[in-house]
């Protein structure tokens, strides 16, 4: 039975991709709601990674929420990617490692010490490496933060390096796709064109995403065979639907 799902993502890209793969993982042609982010990109959270961050910070009251929104809310799944945890300096404020008189204190978000005094050193060593680690760690950022007292019908997915890799996995069959850095720009822009669908050199778009989506579902078998971010997601999104 189809199901409202609403999805807080980095951006719309992101969420063409995880409509796609999600209909294919459950089988059903499912509604979706952008909580994350609105639809004009000017919401009070912004749009990208502090965005979605920010989301899960300041939305009171999750399992509420999902009930409030007509229609109804049966799931939520929150996408953040992993290449975050590789270079952003605030996913490692609240770190072990991490000695700075803020933490703890201040949301490492509203911080204004991000600059050239930074104490926060990355890579970090409060975690485990590889695409595991990242996982763990981009995991426990959003929920930690996150309102919410059941997480039944909440998935966290943390694409690494970001779900472009789903995409590349999709169309060139990299096993080792996962730990190639920023995929979008080495993969799949160096060109003017992959595999014959014009590119806009970093510019990302809807349509050529939704292409790029298609494919992805199409392939998600293969996807997840290369992907441990993907298939952890399928193993998420077949709990909550009970597949």
């Amino acid at each position: 039975m189809s199901k409202v799902i609403g999805i807080v993502s980095e951006g719309p890209t992101d969420y063409l991709v995880l409509k796609a793969v999600i209909d294919k993982i459950t089988g059903e042609s499912n509604r979706y709601l952008s909580l994350q982010p609105e639809r004009d990109m000017l919401g009070r959270f912004g749009n990208g990674w502090k965005g979605v961050w920010r989301w899960c910070k300041e939305t009171e009251s999750v399992n509420t929420l999902m009930k409030e929104i007509q229609p109804q809310i049966d799931a939520i799944v929150i996408q953040m990617d992993g290449d975050v945890i590789r270079k952003e300096k605030e996913a490692h404020c609240l770190c072990d490692s991490t000695s700075c008189e803020q933490k703890g204190k201040v949301f490492p978000l509203y911080c204004d010490k991000h600059g050239d005094d930074c104490p926060v050193i990355i890579p970090c060593v409060s975690h485990k490496d590889g695409i595991e680690g990242t996982m763990m760690h981009g995991e426990k950022l959003i929920s930690s933060v996150l309102d919410a007292e059941d997480m039944s019908n909440i998935a966290i997915t943390i694409p690494c390096d970001s779900t472009d890799a789903w995409v590349v996995a999709a169309y060139d069959g990299f096993d080792d796709i996962e730990t190639h850095e920023d995929p979008w720009k080495t993969i799949i822009a160096k060109k003017k064109e992959y595999h014959g669908i014009r590119v806009r050199g970093d510019k990302k778009n809807v349509h050529t995403y939704a292409i790029f989506s298609d494919k992805v579902a199409e392939s998600w078998g293969e996807v997840t065979q290369r992907c441990r971010s993907a298939k952890k997601l399928e193993q998420e999104v077949k709990r909550f639907f009970d597949i």
